[in-house]
Order: structure tokens, then C-alpha cells, then sequence
């Protein structure tokens, strides 16, 4: 049962690409990232106060990680994510955002001087070459001629995004349980784009039920289920053998974005997939 809880795990996920493209139809980017995340905080924590029998105080250190990561996983991932599905085919976003694993194994080699070894090191490169193929549209001049869209370079920073949230909260996890953890930080996250969700011109009363009910899959299966599921897989099978489930976010993303919303597959589509889940699996392969 749990084999199958993480396959649906990928899955569900895998469906975050096409739903947020179905809920801009009606409604801005920051008014669907504060709803969104908002409502997944509330649950989670309602969950937390099940699970552990209270909401416990923070220390003043622990309060610092949780805005950090807050403000780098929720308020600013998740905007950048948001706002480059508007603008970039959410086929495409698939196998841009979920080289995340690549980059971080890069930046923890870099940063905090951790051995990547050969195996893993050749994952970075084919994740990286496969997301770079995607870019440049499988055309090589397009690098030459830096030809990349504003959305583009919204997605490959958020990927440096949650990089860098992946690298901080290895420090948060050591006094936090992964649910309190989550739940915490999707509250300040979600907090500070109330602001800008504000001042947006889309009126909540003009969205459409197809928008409400995307919205709704990414509140549940986009972020609560998912979430539960993978550190259910992490107590039970450890933490490299349930990543090894994330390897089948990108062909499914890509799947669900041509099945759902007509997108078509093109040769650059084909080859980067390719060398993305190549790069992904060697990237999160036990040692």
C-alpha cells in the first residue's frame, strides 16, 4: 500500500503544473499562491495539533529559519513557479522545476563541501543539460543568442529558490518534526503575499468554478497528501528510496500538461525528459 501511496504521491504532484495554469485563467498570481497556501497551512496545522496534541512555541532561532524559509519556499518559490507558468508552457516548466534535486547535491558540494561522488555528479550534469535543452527549445543558437523568455528565468530561479530552502532546512529539521516544520512555514510564507494578492486587479468573485477547483486540487493533492505520503515513504523506506518516487514527477508533469490542456510534444520535449530523468535518477540513487 505504501508503493502505491508514493506512485500517487508523483502523481499528484505531477498535477500542480497543468492546475496552476487552469487556475491563472481566472485569478493573479499572488491571490492563488496566498489561497493556496493558506488553506494547505491550516490544515496541516490542524493536523499537527491531532498528531502531537499541541502547537508548541518557537524559539527566537527557530522563529528566524521559519521566516527564512517561509519567505524562500512560499512567498518566493511558489511566486516565481506561479508566475513563470503564466507565461511558459506547463510541459516545458516540468522538466525546468524538478531539477531541484540536481542543483541542491550542486550547491550542497559547493556551499557546505559535501562529496558528491562520480555517480551523482553525472546527474547533476544530465539534470542540468536536460533543463538546458528544454531552454533553449532544443535549438543550442539560442544560448549564443541568450534567447530566453521573462518565464524562462522565472523558473530557473525559483529552482535556485528551493535550493536554497532545501539547504536551510536541513538545520530547521534538527529541533522540528517535518509536519510541524511545513506547517509553520506555509503559514509565514502564505502571510506575506496577502499584500501584493491585495492589490491585484483579478477579483476573487470573478473566478471561474474550473479555476476554484484547481485551486482546491492544489490545497489537497497538491500539497497536503503529498506531503504526508513522502514523509510516511521517508520513515518507512528512508529518504533516498522514497525520492526515488519524485523521478516520475517529470514525465507525468509532461504527460498531464498534453493530455489536460492540448500542449504539444515537441523533439526538445522528448530529449529533455530524457535526460532529466536520467540525471534524476542517478542524482537520488542510494549510495
Amino acid at each position: 500500500m505504501l508503493y502505491i501511496k508514493l506512485v500517487l504521491m508523483a502523481l499528484f504532484w505531477s498535477g500542480v503544473f497543468p492546475a496552476v495554469n487552469i487556475v491563472l485563467k481566472s485569478m493573479g498570481v499572488f491571490s492563488s499562491v496566498f489561497v493556496r497556501f493558506s488553506a494547505a497551512a491550516l490544515i496541516l496545522l490542524a493536523l499537527l495539533w491531532l498528531r502531537e496534541g499541541r502547537l508548541r512555541r518557537l524559539s527566537p532561532r527557530e522563529s528566524v529559519l521559519v521566516v527564512g524559509l517561509g519567505l524562500l519556499g512560499i512567498t518566493l518559490y511558489n511566486s516565481l513557479f506561479t508566475a513563470g507558468l503564466a507565461l511558459v508552457e506547463a510541459s516545458r516548466a516540468a522538466l525546468i522545476v524538478p531539477t531541484n534535486p540536481a542543483f541542491t547535491a550542486l550547491f550542497a558540494a559547493l556551499l557546505l563541501k559535501e562529496r558528491i561522488g562520480p555517480t551523482r555528479a553525472a546527474g547533476v550534469a544530465l539534470s542540468v543539460m536536460g533543463a538546458l535543452w528544454v531552454l533553449a527549445r532544443g535549438d543550442p543558437r539560442n544560448f549564443l543568442n541568450l534567447d530566453f523568455g521573462l518565464g524562462e528565468l522565472l523558473l530557473v530561479l525559483c529552482v535556485f529558490m528551493w535550493s536554497a530552502y532545501t539547504l536551510l532546512g536541513r538545520i530547521a529539521l534538527s529541533s522540528l518534526s517535518p509536519l510541524a516544520l511545513t506547517a509553520y512555514v506555509m503559514a509565514a510564507g502564505a502571510a506575506p503575499t496577502a499584500i501584493p494578492a491585495w492589490y491585484e486587479d483579478a477579483s476573487l468573485a470573478g473566478v471561474t468554478w474550473q479555476s476554484w477547483t484547481a485551486l482546491g486540487y492544489l490545497v489537497v493533492f497538491g500539497t497536503v497528501i503529498p506531503f504526508l505520503w513522502f514523509y510516511e515513504g521517508v520513515k518507512a523506506l528512508g529518504a533516498a528510496r522514497a525520492s526515488q518516487f519524485i523521478n516520475l514527477v517529470p514525465p507525468l508533469a509532461v504527460t498531464e500538461s498534453v493530455l489536460i490542456l492540448g500542449e504539444p510534444m515537441t523533439p526538445a520535449l522528448y530529449v529533455g525528459a530524457a535526460l532529466v530523468v536520467a540525471g534524476l535518477y542517478l542524482t537520488n540513487r542510494p549510495k
